[in-house]
Formats: structure tokens, C-alpha cells, sequence
């Protein structure tokens, strides 16, 4: 199975990187959920669908406002993760910070004899933050906008992405349920994915700077 590759570069402020990685996932894992499937044991492969609700969340650095899943745990966990993030790439040395923090999906399959689980990857979402600082209220004022801009039709291409009717997992039978959702959850269950970041070498620095002058210059 090949898996589905999807990018995308934002530049933000330190204060920036949670509301921005948060944004996105969020915006793609309300696309890849369902509410909670209930099995009907007296009819084998038959199931109910519980609800999911959905709210507005307001960015806190920015006058930016998505919509996620309802639930607290999804929120809690996605928050770590990005926080983790947040973190280490703000720490990298001034001139130099970019990093990559991505969304993959995948499936289990089903062990064979006395062999682990494998898992096979099906779509990877990856995100790449530039952290630039503005020195002047005016740039601040203009880097604002154009993020918002960015992150709106970011929203707006995951949603025709995933409205496409490209490879999902089939929905599973009972008994192979938890290696295609997630089911930590309490009401809904994405698809089975995890989250992970990497940054890079000293050497990006060049490119950082390129592509924070190219912003500055509009």
C-alpha cells in the first residue's frame, strides 16, 4: 500500500507553534473520526454509530478560530504531543529554528506465529514551522494576517483532501476493531495514527532565513 504524503510550510512566532500545529491536526483528526461503533452480537458485522460533537476553538496567540472534535481527552493528548514539540524547536539556536512535526495514520495487522504486530502506514500529514521573530509592531501586524490567511486555506484543502474518495481502512469486524481505531477515547475513535517531530541540522539555517525574508518582502 503506498502511503498518501500531504505538506505544509507555516512561518510563526514562538507563541504561534501550539495554536498552529493544534489547528491543523485538529482540523484533519475531525476528518479521519468516527463516534464510537457499537457491535451487534446477534448479528455478526453489523454495527451502530454513536455521535460526535464538534465546537469552536479560539487560537489564543492569534485571531484565528477552528473547529475540533468535542472531548477533552483528544485535546489533552494532542496538546502534549505539541507542547513536546513547541518546546524543543524553540530552543533551538536564534537563526536556525524549523521543524517538522507530523500526523500518520496507519492500521495493524494481524500478527503471524510467534512474530510482532506490523503496521502499515496509509497517510502522513506533516507540518513545517519556521519561527521567526518580528522586530517591529508593523511586521507583526502584517505577519498576523498572512498566517491567518494560510492557516484558513490550509483548513479549507485538508477538508477537500479528505472528502476525496481515496483509500480509508474498511470498517472493521469486532474482533479486528482496535487494529484499525483508536480506542482510547471516551465517545469518538479516530483511525489509529501518531504523532512525531524531528528538527534539523545547523545547516537549515540558510533556508530559514531565505524564506523569512521572502515573507517580510510581501
Amino acid at each position: 500500500m503506498n502511503t498518501r504524503f500531504h505538506s505544509f510550510d507555516l512561518v510563526v512566532t514562538p507563541a504561534q507553534v501550539v495554536d498552529a500545529a493544534k489547528a491543523v491536526f485538529h482540523t484533519i483528526l475531525l476528518h479521519r473520526s468516527t463516534g464510537k461503533y457499537t457491535y451487534n452480537p446477534q448479528n455478526p458485522g453489523t454495527f451502530s454509530v454513536g455521535s460526535v460533537g464538534v465546537e469552536d476553538t479560539d487560537c489564543t496567540s492569534m485571531e484565528f478560530t477552528y473547529v475540533r472534535l468535542s472531548g477533552d481527552d483528544m485535546d489533552h493528548w494532542i496538546a502534549g504531543e505539541v507542547h513536546g514539540f513547541a518546546s524543543s524547536l524553540c530552543q533551538q539556536g536564534a537563526g536556525s529554528r524549523m521543524g517538522k512535526i507530523s500526523l500518520e495514520f496507519y492500521e495493524r495487522k494481524k500478527p503471524r506465529w510467534l512474530l510482532p504486530a506490523e503496521t502499515s502506514n496509509w497517510e502522513t500529514w506533516q507540518l513545517t514551522l519556521h519561527v521567526v521573530e518580528p522586530s517591529t509592531d508593523a511586521e507583526l501586524i502584517q505577519h498576523q494576517k498572512r498566517l491567518t490567511e494560510e492557516l484558513a486555506d490550509i483548513v479549507l484543502h485538508i477538508g477537500r483532501i479528505t472528502s476525496r474518495p481515496d483509500y480509508v481502512p474498511r470498517n472493521p469486524t469486532s474482533d479486528n476493531h482496535a487494529n484499525v481505531f483508536e480506542t482510547r477515547f471516551l465517545s469518538l475513535q479516530p483511525y489509529l495514527h501518531r504523532i512525531y517531530y524531528e528538527l534539523p541540522a545547523e545547516t537549515m539555517a540558510g533556508t530559514v532565513r531565505k524564506l523569512i525574508r521572502n515573507t517580510f518582502a510581501y
